[in-house]
Parts: C-alpha cells; sequence; structure tokens
C-alpha cells in the first residue's frame, strides 16, 4: 500500500487520532467526577473530623469556589507559558492528593486554607479539561461534549458508591483518600499521554514571555463569550438550585420522610445524567438552536409539575423531568463558547476560561439566590421564579449556534499534533 493509500483523505482524521484523544479527555472528566463523587459522599463525616460548624463548612466551601473563579483568570497565561497539555496533565496529577491533605487538617482556618488551594488548582484543570474537549470536538468534527459531562456524572456517582462500599468496609476517610489519590494520579498520567496539542505543544518565546501581563487578564471579554457566559450562569442557577433545594421542597412542601425525600435529588440527577448520555445524538440530529429551546421547554414542564403536583411520587417524577432538559444545556453552551467565544488570535482555552468565570458565578448564586428569595417569599414561589433565567436561554437560544461549527479534522499542519 502507498503512502497516499494509508494517509486520510482531506478533511477525514484516521479513527486513531479521534479515538486516543476522545478516551484520554473522557478519562480527565471521569478523574474529576470520582474526585468530586468522593469528596461530596464523605463531606458529613469529615465536617465532624475538621471540627467544623455548619456556617465555618460553609464559608469553606465558598472559600473553594472562590479559588477557582480566581484561577480562571490566570490558567489562559498558564496555557501560553507551559503549553495546554502538560498544564492539564500536571493538575490532574496534583488535585486529586488535596483530598488526603484535607483529611488531615483539623478546624477552620486549615480547612479554608486547603479549600482555597484546591479550588486554584481544579480551576486550572476545569479551564484545560474543556478546552480540550472542545479542541477534540473540532478534531472529531462532531458533538462530543454532552457525552464528557455524562461521564463526569457517571464518575460522581461511582464516587459515592465507592465510599458507601469504603465506609461499610470500615476505611477511614484518611485511608479511601489516600487510594483514591493514588488511583486518579495513575488515571491522569495515562490519560495525559493523548491529549491533543494546539499549534503546537509549547507556544514560541515571545507568546510565553507576553502572557502574564495585565493585559493578558483584560483578554478574551468578547461580546459572543459574555453572553454565552450569561447563558451559562443562568442555567447553572437553574440546575444548582434544583438540585439544592429538590428535597427540602419535599420534605418542607409535601411532608415527605427524609428517606423519601433524597429520590429528589436521586431522580434528578439521574435523569441529568442518562439524558447527557443521549445528548450528542440528540445534538446532531436536531442542531444546538432547537436543542437548548427544547431543552428549556421541558425544564419549565418539569417544574410546572412540581409546583402543581400534590402528591410526592409526581414531584419526584418532576425533578426527573427537569433533570432531562437541564442536562444538554451546558454542554451545548459550553461548546458555543470554546468554537466562538475565542477573538481573532486567541486561544479556546480563554474564551473557556472567560465563560467559566460567569458560569461559575451563577453556579454560586442560585442556591442562595433561592435561598433568600424562599425566606421573603415561600419555597415554590422561589422555585416557580427559575422560569426567569430559562425564559432568558430560550430568548437567546441563537448564540449558540457555533456549537453546530464543523471544522476540518486533521489537516497537513496539525494532523500529528498530538502530545
Amino acid at each position: 500500500m502507498s503512502v497516499a493509500e494509508r494517509r486520510p483523505a482531506a478533511g477525514q482524521a484516521a479513527p486513531p487520532d479521534i479515538r486516543r484523544p476522545r478516551v484520554a479527555i473522557s478519562g480527565i472528566f471521569l478523574l474529576a467526577g470520582l474526585m468530586f463523587g468522593t469528596w461530596f459522599a464523605r463531606l458529613p463525616q469529615l465536617r465532624i473530623q475538621l471540627g467544623l460548624s455548619y456556617g465555618e463548612l460553609g464559608v469553606a466551601l465558598l472559600a473553594q469556589m472562590v479559588g477557582v473563579v480566581i484561577a480562571m483568570q490566570f490558567a489562559e497565561p498558564l496555557f501560553a507559558r507551559f503549553g495546554g497539555v502538560l498544564a492539564v496533565r500536571c493538575t490532574a496529577m496534583i488535585v486529586p492528593w488535596f483530598l488526603p491533605l484535607l483529611a488531615w487538617v483539623h478546624g477552620p482556618a486549615e480547612a479554608v486554607a486547603g479549600l482555597l488551594a484546591w479550588g486554584l488548582i481544579a480551576g486550572v484543570l476545569d479551564v484545560g479539561m474543556n478546552a480540550q474537549a472542545v479542541r477534540t470536538e473540532r478534531l472529531a468534527e462532531r458533538p462530543i461534549l454532552s457525552g464528557l459531562h455524562a461521564v463526569w456524572g457517571v464518575g460522581a456517582l461511582a464516587g459515592s458508591l465507592l465510599t458507601a462500599l469504603a465506609v461499610g468496609a470500615g476505611l477511614t476517610p484518611r485511608a479511601q483518600f489516600l487510594l483514591i489519590a493514588v488511583a486518579l494520579s495513575v488515571l491522569a498520567a495515562a490519560s495525559g499521554s493523548y491529549l491533543v496539542a494546539g499549534q503546537s505543544a509549547r507556544p514560541p518565546l515571545a507568546a510565553r514571555a507576553a502572557a502574564p501581563g495585565l493585559s493578558a487578564f483584560l483578554r478574551g471579554w468578547t461580546r459572543a463569550v459574555i453572553v454565552l457566559g450569561i447563558l451559562g450562569a443562568a442555567a447553572e442557577i437553574t440546575e444548582t438550585s434544583v438540585s439544592s433545594w429538590c428535597g427540602i421542597f419535599l420534605t418542607g412542601q409535601r411532608g415527605a420522610p427524609v428517606s423519601l425525600s433524597s429520590f429528589g435529588y436521586t431522580a434528578f440527577i439521574g435523569a441529568v445524567t442518562l439524558t447527557r448520555l443521549a445528548g450528542d445524538r440528540l445534538h446532531r440530529r436536531w442542531g444546538p438552536v432547537l436543542l437548548v429551546r427544547s431543552g428549556v421547554t421541558v425544564t419549565v414542564a418539569g417544574l410546572v409539575a412540581v409546583l402543581a403536583g400534590r402528591e410526592v411520587p409526581l414531584d419526584i417524577a418532576g425533578f426527573a423531568i427537569q433533570g432531562c432538559g437541564i442536562a444538554v444545556l451546558i454542554p451545548i453552551i459550553t461548546s458555543a463558547a470554546g468554537h466562538g467565544g475565542a477573538s481573532a488570535g486567541s486561544a479556546e482555552s480563554l474564551a473557556i476560561a472567560r465563560f467559566s468565570t460567569l458560569y461559575y458565578a451563577g453556579a454560586m448564586a442560585g442556591p442562595a439566590l433561592t435561598g433568600w428569595l424562599a425566606e421573603a417569599l415561600g419555597l415554590p414561589t422561589a422555585l416557580g421564579l427559575l422560569i426567569v433565567p430559562l425564559a432568558l436561554i430560550g430568548s437567546l437560544a441563537v448564540a449558540v449556534a457555533p456549537a453546530a461549527m464543523r471544522l476540518p479534522a486533521a489537516s497537513g499542519d496539525n494532523a500529528g499534533d498530538l502530545v
């Protein structure tokens, strides 16, 4: 067979060039899901072990989110200096070790410092892995973001189940976290070998030297990024509000016992994960704009079903319907930010960093905003007002059109640009 016959046709990528990067970035998303699923499943026990009150734990968790948002402002200069692949590989190998570190600290000051540091590393990883996902999606010439977010959800569920088994086996948090950190570091090392580099594995020296300047933190705020960031924040306000308050709604408004009210969250997050497994096929069939509008419609229908219902099983079904609708929003909006948010000459990682800043602001604001509204107006009204951010997403859904962009996969200059 000649060299020409072995070479893929123009606009087509050789199967290994698609399969290996996709498996690699799936491994990074799985790592993140396993890590946070393990952490949150152990958190009630850790709160007591760390000696934290509810208020102190709230401050510590807020410090983690603040660290994530701060890191997103520094992520692109790090990628410019060291290369995105190296940054993702290193942070993915480092971040799991904050689990055993936090199992050894004690007291609010140490917990806040540890969670702030964890947030700083996790924020860089979050930007890097989503930029990698967009780059791999471009290489594959088809949507993959929904599937990757589903992998994260599967990892989170697996982490919580493994934690339940560890507790049943009598493993302490320290022992379990050490085992998890070792396993996730191995997964990070294996996955990092096939991530997709940008134009070069290391940027030119001039670009690396200029990256840390003040102007680096002012770049990337394009109109598209701001609009998509607002949509991402609106979607996260809805998702985090429902996930945080669904169980409380069932106990406080429907009188459900705690053992039954927990199924509200289980139904919601299970529906999110299952729908994301099918989300990429729906994306290809319907296109991003129609799918986002359909997702908003389904979410509103689930919200109405919950507020109009009077029986706990029907309310749980309503939360599941909301999960089906919300599931498709964030992957498509993130994809649109990566493909269409960057200004001329800038990397998709910069667009993802700026987008994620607004996205995480919504994630932090959602549960608190719903709580304040519930205090003033009642929880049913507070949840009903989620129709406002959903209406905003539906009215500006055309902004996600860049998620349908299909660029040439592996062509002359970058066909072999895999590290």
